[in-house]
């Protein structure tokens, strides 16, 4: 059976950098700290509309929660977090707006300094298209320094040109060509 395989673009926050400043049109609060914790909902609407190819074939395996569910457990498998780390963004009546979950690759340590990464970040549907994306990437970023990382590596799908210019605009490198990942 050949491997399908989808493009890639890659980006790096490079250190040392000043702590970025993450816009005020959202607050920021644990996952965890919101009652009933929708994590696993919000995911799962965010992947069914995703423009990833992973997140689709996940989706396309299984149910929206059930695929969510496993991908949010995969977490734990090479990356560290702590749980205050994972934050939603929340708009100004209140409404999740996205979510983002930074974290540390285990045993990636160079003189003191984690390696880190944007396990996943999502807007919900209704809410793209205003730049949220920004926002959200922001605060992550600004968690893992705040964490002490030498860089941060993240890359997204040659389709999702909306988050190609998040990446942009928030002050990370494409640092090369697209490449090739398993779907």
């Amino acid at each position: 059976m050949v491997q399908q395989t989808y493009l890639k673009v890659p980006f790096v926050w490079e250190e040392p950098k000043p702590l970025i400043e993450v816009p005020r049109r959202l607050t920021f609060e644990p996952v965890k700290a919101i009652r009933d914790n929708p994590l696993i909902r919000i995911v799962a609407r965010v992947m069914a509309s995703s423009m990833d190819e992973s997140h689709q074939r996940k989706i396309s395996e299984s149910s929206p929660d059930k695929a969510a569910e496993k991908f949010l457990k995969g977490a734990s498998d090479g990356f560290d977090y702590q749980d205050d780390w994972w934050q939603f963004g929340i708009n100004e009546n209140g409404d999740i707006v996205g979510f983002v979950l930074p974290v540390i690759f285990a045993g990636c340590t160079k003189e003191g300094k984690e390696e880190g990464t944007i396990y996943d970040i999502g807007v919900v549907p209704e809410y793209r298209g205003f730049g949220f994306a920004n926002d959200l990437l922001s605060q992550g970023t600004r968690t893992l320094q705040e964490v002490g990382i030498w860089q941060v590596f993240c890359d997204t799908s040659v389709n999702n040109l909306r988050m190609i210019s998040a990446f942009k605009r928030v002050g990370y490198r494409q640092y090369s060509e697209p490449w090739e990942r398993p779907i």
